[in-house]
């Protein structure tokens, strides 16, 4: 029994850490939530199948496995799309294909179904608490036991007891491993997000900009919709530094981010280019368009009142600087972004110049 014990506990931890893997690195951004849900389901219904066929001993007549861990695990992931999908492949492989349907079968079948409901009723979607995961193994656990109460013939509580300590531990097993992983996305996460943002402003870097001008032109390409790149630069900021010191400039720079991102919608992309020059994307935005934009983020800055560490007021401009695809090819974007900045502040500054 103890081989095919730690058959099952590898089982577990090798499924549920490439599960992840492939989970967070290849599906969370390529599918819609609900497929994300469904593959989930899938997946977890499958494994549930696979450990069918790895069943224990529990006496020299009764045998049991872990099939109602994934069941958990897939109503944690995807609620009760992948819960459902789970149970039903269960279920179906258990009425079916596993010595027929036959009383047995269709309680057992009936046990994954409770084990849904139970799960559904008690654990929060996406939020990994242990008084909650507890609970509901507990409760499941109830229902099995009762399973093996109708169904075994005679010495029942040996089996019960059996299989209430070995089940109980895999699924504290399961529940730490689970929330190891989480942590390990959640600090991977973090640290990819921090390595795409400007430390100053919280806004993206030119590493993360990079990816979003070339993911905007592979969809402006499909679609057929034009989009428009900004280039910013502060006016006179130089002067802010040597007058008020380096302190003052950063408090420019994250005032400025502010007003940036309450100019322009979520689905545009804004980053710092470096010192006191910033880019956007802006979607779906033609030239007629990206002039009004344009023009309209200028006067939120000129508006804007910049307060200083030390308490005081400062009035600054901008100058922008703008080019628009398709009118200009992709390769060349930035570059005439930047020298119809050139041009705006060479023209007087606190204006607005578009690339032609």
């Amino acid at each position: 029994m103890i081989e095919k014990l730690i058959s099952n506990f590898t089982l577990l931890t090798t499924f549920l850490f490439f599960g992840n893997l492939l989970r967070s690195k290849y599906m969370k951004n390529k599918f819609s939530t609900v497929w994300n849900h469904a593959i989930s389901g899938l997946f977890l219904g499958l494994f549930g199948i696979l450990l069918m066929y790895f069943t224990f001993p529990i006496t020299e007549n009764a045998t049991s496995d872990f099939r109602q861990i994934p069941i958990l695990v897939s109503v944690y992931l995807g609620g009760v799309l992948s819960g459902g999908i789970t149970v039903i492949l269960i279920a179906a492989y258990r009425l079916f294909f596993i010595h027929g349907v036959s009383f047995a079968s269709i309680i057992a079948a009936m046990n994954a179904v409770v084990t849904l409901g139970i799960a559904l009723w008690l654990m929060p979607r996406k939020r990994l608490r242990f008084k909650n995961w507890f609970l509901v193994q507990m409760l499941a656990l109830v229902a099995t036991d009762l399973v093996y109460l109708v169904i075994l013939p005679e010495d029942k509580l040996q089996p019960i007891v059996i299989f209430s300590l070995l089940s109980t531990a895999a699924g504290l097993f399961t529940y730490f491993l689970l929330r190891n992983l989480k942590k390990s996305d959640d600090l991977l996460h973090m640290m990819e997000e921090a390595a795409h943002r400007d430390f100053l402003t919280g806004l993206h870097n030119k590493r993360a900009f990079k990816a979003f001008f070339d993911q905007q032109v592979e969809s402006s390409q499909n679609t057929s919709l034009p989009f428009s790149i900004l280039a910013v630069d502060i006016d006179h900021f130089k002067l802010v530094n040597d007058t008020y010191g380096h302190a003052a400039g950063d408090a420019v720079l994250i005032q400025l981010a502010d007003v940036l991102r309450d100019s322009f919608r979520p689905g545009d992309h804004i980053a710092r280019n470096g010192g006191e020059e910033f880019i956007i994307i802006v979607d779906n935005c033609g030239q007629e368009r990206i002039r009004r934009t344009a023009e309209r983020l200028r006067t939120n800055v000129e508006r804007f009142a910049f307060i200083l560490p030390t308490g005081e007021q400062l009035k600054l401009t901008v100058s922008v600087g703008a080019a628009t695809y398709p009118d200009i090819i992709p390769e060349n974007l930035f570059h005439k972004a930047d020298d119809a900045l050139y041009t705006a502040k060479k023209s007087g500054r606190n204006l607005v110049c578009l690339a032609s």
